[in-house]
């Protein structure tokens, strides 16, 4: 199945490396445009998967560097490159899984600065365009994704061969996903091993005078913030692979927690989220419940609902945050007729089995987890007390998507204090 854990695991590692890395030494800012090429395998992602040719892309990177003492995150986080890329994508089946465009948001991180000054990795997350996708008629092989768009999410792990004037050439190792965030299913996803080869040229060279690289644990005093936010959200998902009409997530979430130097972002908080396709399912008398757990009807309202509480971080880039998001379903009753009915198969004599609450139910069950981007309407950067985002999400039952969601959410941060 889908998993969301790859999206988190490539986002701490980054966050790590950077935060471990020795610091840079270059004072000099720059634009760049670089030109990549991928060649690669796609993983089958279901059984009867497509046949598929080597997969083969290109990719174009407009990005700059951050060599700035004004801008808290640049010095918290060592200085990234950030950018966006635009790639073309052939997953080498034209008919059956189609080719891909993307476009993504990136961080670029020098790493293993102990080692080589040659190291960087590169992380993105942001939307693709599929021209082919799954249909039950005519293309029921390909159950990896089933909306034309999806979530996109690229590491790249670059080395530097050769260096000229004014750019470099890298060989890169890269690992390429996309899955919709059970929008529809089936989304059982598509991930991508790739090797390539980048180009890239420099322009607009400026000094960086007065360049201040001093680690934010030497810096006299450190800026902390206290916050308390409020986020309300529209999500959509489907119940089964079985059921091609998406339905509404209603979510609502409060949280409180801390802002250090204006960048990093952690807390904790609590939700409430209704699931409209669980409410429908009750209220029409779905096969399992009147057979099964025909209690769920005496509540349809509260038994399609699920509470919660979290623990999130987020990194925040002047007007963009990058959040990450794991807790705990306290309450989430028709989660088992959920598991039942998209954990089922068809067995040997052609009867359908349906999914067993095992020991991996009950974990996936309890935790939640959920990765997205916002979009601040203040400049974090200046510490604003009153501040409001838009965001688009991606939640999981553990590492499995359950829904997409659209939010809109307050942030409210008394006055900032130093130490």
């Amino acid at each position: 199945m889908n998993r969301v854990a790859p999206f988190i695991l490539f986002m701490v590692l980054a966050c790590a490396a950077c935060r471990a890395q020795e610091q840079s030494n270059a004072k000099t800012n720059y634009s760049f445009v670089t030109l990549q090429y991928d060649f690669g395998r796609t993983s089958p992602a279901n059984t009867y998967f497509p046949e598929t040719k080597p997969f083969q892309g290109v990719e174009i990177s407009l990005g700059k560097t951050n060599f700035l003492n004004d801008v808290a995150w640049a010095k918290e986080l060592h200085f990234p490159r950030t950018g966006i890329s635009f790639s073309y994508n052939d997953f080498g089946n034209e008919d059956k899984i189609g080719k891909a465009v993307s476009i993504i948001p990136f961080l670029d991180f020098s790493i293993l600065n102990r080692w080589t000054k040659r190291a960087d990795l590169n992380i993105g997350l942001g939307a693709s365009y599929f021209d082919v996708i799954y249909d039950v008629n005519t293309n029921n092989t390909n159950q990896a994704i089933s909306t034309h768009i999806t979530w996109a999410f690229r590491s790249n792990l670059r080395y530097d061969l050769w260096q000229f004037k004014n750019g470099k050439s890298q060989l890169v190792l890269g690992y390429y996903h996309n899955s919709n965030g059970h929008v529809r299913l089936p989304n059982y996803g598509l991930n991508t091993f790739l090797l390539g080869l980048n180009t890239e040229f420099n322009f607009n060279k400026s000094e960086a005078s007065s360049l201040d690289i001093e680690t934010p644990s030497n810096i006299e005093k450190s800026n902390r913030q206290t916050y308390f936010s409020y986020r309300f959200g529209l999500g959509q998902n489907v119940l089964t692979k079985y059921d091609t009409n998406k339905r509404e997530v209603y979510t609502v979430s409060a949280s409180l927690g801390r802002i250090k130097n204006k960048t990093f972002k952690y807390g904790v908080g609590m939700y409430y989220r209704f699931y409209e396709s669980y409410y429908n399912y009750i209220q029409n008398d779905g096969e399992l419940v009147a057979e099964m757990y025909p209690e769920l009807k005496q509540n349809p309202i509260g038994n399609s609902s699920s509470f919660g509480i979290f623990t999130d971080g987020e990194v925040l880039l002047n007007h963009l945050g990058i959040e990450m998001q794991i807790g705990l379903n306290f309450y989430k009753p028709f989660y088992k007729v959920d598991w039942k009915l998209n954990k089922g198969k068809i067995i040997s004599d052609g009867s359908y089995q349906l999914g067993k609450l095992d020991w991996y139910y009950n974990v996936k069950h309890l935790i939640s987890s959920r990765l997205g981007l916002k979009y601040y309407a203040f400049d974090n950067n200046k510490a604003p007390v009153h501040n409001l985002f838009l965001g688009a999400f991606i939640n999981a039952n553990l590492g499995q998507a359950d829904f997409t969601e659209l939010g809109l959410g307050y942030v409210f941060c008394p006055s900032s204090k130093k130490r």
